[in-house]
């Protein structure tokens, strides 16, 4: 039994709002880091540009290297900069490229990629030796599999001998596919078959034995001339036209005998027969003729003067008949200049007779010879009833040594040097052209001998081939001493006994004089390799024409078009004081040679990449009225010339074509090419 007692009540006590509390505190701290974000999420949508991007494949997968962007369909919501973007596709090559979000709010970008190459497998049927080319080049035999070929129609071409070539255009897909052609080839020939009573009669074709009787030959398209022929028998003959699978056969051909054999032999050999006017063979020969008749035998050659013979031969009877054809003579008539050239006719000397000389109707080697000269040879086959006239202007050496000389030269080391033939110009600067320096004073001059000038700057592997513990050094963590970069941190006189190192592996006369291992003096008659002179250099780098000269390696306005060499760009604002704005040539230092566009002559880098030694001392001269030719600059001197801007240079002054610099000392940025006088 349960007991329960009563107790009094008392109400619960209230408690502190320790919850409330808790939430409001915990609401103000998330409010708190959300309201920066949101901030920055509006600023974010009403700042960033809307991009859309378009490939052609459409399906290409598109990567903006930055995390700060937002995909909205087909758009991109991305800040206005540049971004690294790659575009890839199946079957075409990655691009990678710059993308340029502008200031405009909606902007568009296309991008078409270019295809991988493909394959093309080719076979011909049946047929084995047959040859594939491809747009006239030979690629091999079939089978074959003619790899990397660019997206493109080519005109493919097959041969085989005996058979009619093949040629049609095919499209190459590429994107890395093998397509693959199989074809047969047509045969260009037919089998005729000939049989004889009686067999083992000689077959000629054409005159060339080919077989004997009962025999089935194959034959190419076109007209042939037939003969079968047999001792005591009369030749068969017949000229017939083959087509191509069209089978012909003479299954009857019946020889009948011969009731008088002719032999004929003749001086020369090879001599042509024809018998009452019907072609027979060539010396010597055995011909079946009619007997107890008479038959006219005629004999010719090119160079002899025909013969002919009556001949009788009776019924079953033989005769042999030899004859001599005498030589067939031309008047020839010679023009020469020097007169007093000496003629040789298939070398031997020979005497004009009031330059004329009596010469046979064949084939006739001629020389003409003089000292000092040189010799001209030809050859003639004089033509009976026809004038004959020879007509000689013989040839200096020397002026077949201008003749031979070549536009391009390549050295040992492998740099090409062009040939020049300057003019007279102006070197310096007008006193009012803006950024001009004092030491820029103008002067006539006048470039006499002509010139080979290297197309590029010295690199550094081709520096190396003469020394090959040099380094061109660093900077900022990039590196000057690759081995296509422009060698660099060399002295004017490590340019200067290259160059003589140069002349000697080509045994040329070397053009610097060296004592102590210091350029002591020059040799102007040298044909060996050299550094440019000043005017040389401001020649090849100014010129457009006698009345044309460039300001500024581009053009004559600043600033710089794009690419328009290598220079103090913005790459180079990290460790460079001036550079030019707005200005990025995609290089921080030196570039590989041949980097950018050459200049009107051909030439690369004269402005920009690496500033230049070249072969003058440093003066300055006043201007005046004198003309300097081929200067070669002081014979003394302390400091050398240094021309053309480099990497390293920004402002207008440096980046003018006229401007001047000098030093004693290796430098990051300079360097040098060669020069060689042509004679």
């Amino acid at each position: 039994m349960v007991h329960i007692e009563p107790v009094n009540f008392e109400p619960a006590k209230a408690q502190k709002p320790v919850l409330v509390k808790s939430r409001s505190l915990l609401l103000k701290l998330t409010l708190f880091i959300l309201f920066p974000i949101l901030i920055f999420i509006i600023w974010f949508l009403f700042s960033s540009k809307s991009v859309r991007i378009t490939t052609e494949p459409v399906d290409a997968d598109v990567t903006i290297h930055t995390l700060l962007k937002l995909t909205l369909a087909e758009r991109y919501l991305i800040q206005e900069n540049d971004y690294d973007i790659e575009i890839n596709a199946e079957g075409f090559h990655t691009a990678e490229e710059t993308l340029h979000v502008g200031e405009k709010q909606n902007q568009e970008f296309t991008y078409v990629m270019q295809p991988l190459p493909g394959n093309l497998k080719v076979d011909v049927t049946d047929v084995d030796q047959a040859t594939v080319f491809i747009d006239g080049i030979e690629q091999g035999n079939v089978p074959i599999t003619l790899k990397s070929l660019d997206a493109g129609t080519y005109q493919i071409r097959i041969e085989a001998e005996r058979y009619f070539p093949y040629a049609e255009d095919i499209e190459i897909e590429g994107k890395d596919k093998t397509q693959e052609l199989n074809i047969k080839l047509l045969p260009a020939w037919t089998k005729v078959e000939f049989v004889s009573n009686p067999e083992e009669a000689e077959i000629l074709i054409d005159d060339e034995s080919i077989a004997t009787t009962p025999a089935s030959i194959e034959l190419i398209e076109g007209k042939h001339a037939v003969r079968i022929k047999k001792s005591g028998f009369k030749d068969w003959q017949k000229n017939i036209t083959v087509i191509a699978s069209e089978d012909i056969s003479f299954n009857d051909i019946q020889l009948k005998p011969a009731d008088a054999t002719l032999f004929i032999e003749s001086v020369p050999v090879a001599a042509n027969v024809t018998i009452d006017g019907n072609y027979v063979g060539k010396t010597p020969l055995e011909t079946a003729i009619s007997p107890g008749e008479t038959v006219s035998v005629r004999l010719y050659k090119q160079g002899f003067i025909a013969s002919t013979r009556s001949v009788q031969v009776g019924a079953g009877q033989s005769k042999k008949l030899n004859i001599s054809m005498s030589s067939e003579l031309v008047d020839v008539m010679f023009s020469l200049k020097p007169m007093d050239a000496k003629v040789y006719i298939n070398g031997k000397r020979v005497e004009l007779s009031d330059a004329t000389i009596l010469l046979p109707t064949t084939q006739q080697n001629i020389t003409v010879r003089k000292e000092g000269y040189v010799d001209y040879n030809t050859t003639i086959t004089p033509i009976s009833g026809i004038a004959q006239n020879i007509n000689v202007t013989l040839k200096s050496l020397r002026q077949q040594k201008l003749e031979n000389i070549k536009p391009i030269i390549t050295s040992k080391a492998g740099q090409q040097l062009k040939l020049f033939y300057p003019h007279a110009f102006i070197m310096g600067a007008s006193r009012r052209e803006p950024g001009r320096r004092s030491n820029e004073t103008e002067q006539n001059i006048e470039l006499k001998r002509a010139f080979y000038l290297g197309i590029n700057e010295v690199t550094n592997d081709e520096f190396r081939l003469y020394k090959n513990t040099h380094n061109s050094g660093s900077l900022q963590g990039n590196s000057l001493d690759n081995s296509n970069q422009p060698v660099a941190n060399i002295s004017w006189d490590d340019a200067a006994m290259y160059c003589n190192w140069l002349s000697q592996q080509e045994s040329l006369i070397p053009f610097y004089k060296i004592s102590n291992n210091k350029v002591s003096g020059v040799d102007s008659a040298a044909d060996g390799y050299r550094l440019p002179t000043e005017a040389e250099w401001a020649w090849a780098a100014r010129t457009v024409s006698r009345d044309e000269l460039l300001k500024f390696p581009w053009g004559n306005k600043m600033p710089p078009a794009k690419k328009s060499g290598n220079y103090a760009d913005s790459n180079a604002a990290g460790f460079l004081d001036k550079t030019i704005a707005n200005y990025n040539d995609g290089f921080p230092v030196a570039a590989p040679i041949g980097s950018f566009a050459p200049n009107q002559k051909g030439l690369y880098d004269m402005g920009g990449n690496i500033a230049e030694w070249v072969h003058d001392y440093y003066s300055v001269i006043a201007s005046s009225d004198k003309t300097h030719v081929d200067p070669l600059g002081p014979a003394r001197g302390e400091f050398h010339v240094v021309r053309g801007a480099s990497w390293t240079h920004g402002t207008i002054t440096e980046l003018r074509l006229s401007f001047r610099d000098y030093t004693d000392k290796p430098r990051e940025d300079v360097g040098f090419r060669i020069a060689r006088y042509l004679e």
